[in-house]
């Protein structure tokens, strides 16, 4: 198979869903309303006067776009055809509906987080259940996220300057454009991109990184400080002083410059398939003794290449309080899944042609453990699309670190949602139990911040973020489940048409259960205890919705 075959494909369905059925869910299903959201009253910040298509930017930037690319890639183990179709089919149909849905479904409730809404919809039990998921989710993101910006800052030295760089001129930029009109936009955003690109060019041969290692030695332990951990410590540092600010300060743009430079790699990525259109060496289907079955683990490796539970905790603390007026939603949230699946799309097409042959790919692609090393992952895409690059004559030491900039600024944007959306969740917990929970700001950060970090370092070695992360995938899923739920209930209340919400929301139920039963008798015969005691604890939070759901549909059948 061709490249450009797929590229074709995948633009001719992105454009048909956008054009025609995200209509369908935006005026037929959600009956988007246009008028002004409360967050652009004229009493409201005036932040809320930003250009639409810079909060456009700063959402796609955090969405858990690394994650994507990553588990875009790991899915290539059962063949291109499966991971094509799903991105494809899955960003036009159900990440679609979602972003969509969630966007919607927080503006009927603003200032309200998914806790809060669930309660509305649910019952006062829902609340606990709801945004102990949400945290939980939000603590392995953030911690897996700070890991792998980290291990990329180290491989990569020549993408810390420019980094650096872009996150000042963010600041700048966020400074000049607050209460600006729209149009102003566009010179600013101009020059501040000419300076990024000139950033990434002229600093690729100044790389800066650390250099050699601190032991700290305990009576029962020998800990080694090395060049990830710097990177995850100072990493978290600004992650809380940058949560602290207001999101027009600093947030927004650097979010929106990083989506913006995203479009110019993915721009010259996709010029290169279009001219050289290289052929797939990856199989269409794929099998192997030590690789899992294709159903249910293929939709749970691709959580956010087409669906993602965070994405309804993002879209609410962070999009949805910007908003200018509710018909946006179709823009931002079904514009975005669009925008992610091209990405994923991108991660596809360079993991099938990046080999020699399909027997070097096979070879690759043997070990099921092996290439779930995500920072290796990542790795991997950041040097292929440098060869495409390449072939366009562009410079490879450039294009290298122009995408390693891309995917840290994604995954420094994906931790600066996800605390930004724990402080939230702790806000509404410290209002309800202000003797449990700090009512400061600063402790509130601090707290999400210091768990985050907790779970980052525990093991001392950068590692520990992912001691979760083989829960992530199912948990993220059952809580897409949820949100669907909510979708569902919602416009059950409103007497609205629910089967575009209800079809996604039973696949998504039997695949991530299946999952979720599957790694509990894993967990349990390989005596992980932590892992299966979550994995329990999911279970049942699950069956609780379940009934409070029954509860609430008896009392009003869908209709």
């Amino acid at each position: 198979m061709n490249s450009l075959a797929l590229f074709a494909i995948a633009v001719a369905v992105f454009v048909f869903g956008y054009r025609f059925y995200s209509k369908l869910l935006g005026f037929g299903v959600f009956r988007l309303e246009n008028y002004s959201t409360p967050a652009h009253a004229p009493v409201g910040d005036a932040a809320a006067r930003f250009s639409r298509h810079l909060i456009f930017g700063h959402h796609v930037a955090s969405l858990a776009a690394g994650v994507a690319v990553s588990g875009s890639i790991v899915s290539l183990v059962w063949g291109w055809v499966p991971a094509f179709l799903w991105v494809v089919t899955g960003s036009v149909v159900a990440a679609g509906t979602y972003g969509l849905g969630s966007l919607w479904l927080s503006l009927r409730y603003p200032g309200r987080d998914p806790a809060e809404i669930a309660e509305r919809l649910l019952g006062a039990p829902a609340h606990g259940l709801f945004a102990l998921v949400a945290f939980l989710l939000l603590l392995i993101l953030n911690a897996i996220s700070v890991l792998l910006a980290a291990q990329l800052l180290s491989a990569f030295p020549a993408s810390v300057l420019p980094f650096g760089i872009i996150t000042i001129l963010a600041l700048l930029l966020g400074n000049f454009l607050r209460g600006r009109d729209d149009f102003e936009i566009v010179p600013a955003t101009l020059i501040v991109l000419a300076l990024s690109l000139a950033a990434v060019w002229l600093t690729e041969n100044y790389p800066l990184s650390f250099t050699g290692a601190l032991f700290v030695e305990t009576t029962d332990s020998r800990s080694r400080l090395d060049s990830t951990v710097a990177w995850v410590a100072l990493l978290f540092v600004y992650g809380y002083q940058a949560t602290r600010m207001p999101m027009w300060k600093l947030i927004r743009p650097r979010g929106y410059l990083t989506a913006l430079l995203m479009g110019i790699a993915l721009f010259i990525f996709y010029i290169g398939v279009t001219i050289n259109h290289p052929d797939l060496v990856a199989p269409a289907f794929h099998a192997g003794p030590n690789i899992p079955a294709t159903l249910p683990w293929l939709f749970v490796t691709l959580t956010s290449g087409a669906l993602a539970g965070v994405h309804l905790l993002i879209a609410n603390a962070i999009t949805a309080r910007t908003i200018k007026q509710e018909t946006d939603a179709r823009y931002f949230g079904y514009g975005g899944a669009l925008a992610l699946g091209l990405l994923a799309l991108s991660a596809i097409i360079i993991a099938s042609t990046g080999f020699a042959d399909t027997q070097t790919w096979s070879q690759h692609y043997a070990s099921w453990d092996e290439i779930r090393n995500l920072h290796a992952v990542l790795e991997g895409y950041i040097n292929g699309f440098a060869q495409h690059a390449a072939s366009l004559g562009m410079n490879a030491g450039f294009a290298r670190s122009l995408m390693a900039v891309v995917i840290i600024g994604l995954l420094v944007s994906s931790l600066e949602a996800g605390l930004r959306a724990q402080k939230q969740l702790l806000t509404s917990l410290s209002e309800r139990h202000p003797a449990f929970f700090p009512e400061k700001e600063k402790a509130l950060i601090a707290t999400a911040v210091g768990l985050s970090a907790l779970l980052a370092l525990h093991d001392g070695a950068g590692r520990g973020g992912l001691l979760l992360w083989p829960l992530f995938g199912v948990a993220d899923q059952l809580f897409a489940v949820s949100g669907f739920v909510l979708l569902m209930l919602m416009l059950r209340s409103l007497a609205r048409p629910v089967a575009l919400v209800l079809l996604p929301l039973i696949f998504l139920l039997v695949t991530t259960n299946v999952a979720l039963g599957l790694l509990l008798s894993q967990w349990w015969t390989s005596q992980n205890w932590l892992l299966f005691a979550l994995g329990m604890l999911l279970a049942l939070i699950e069956a609780i919705i379940a009934i409070l759901t029954f509860k609430t549909l008896k009392s009003r059948p869908l209709t």
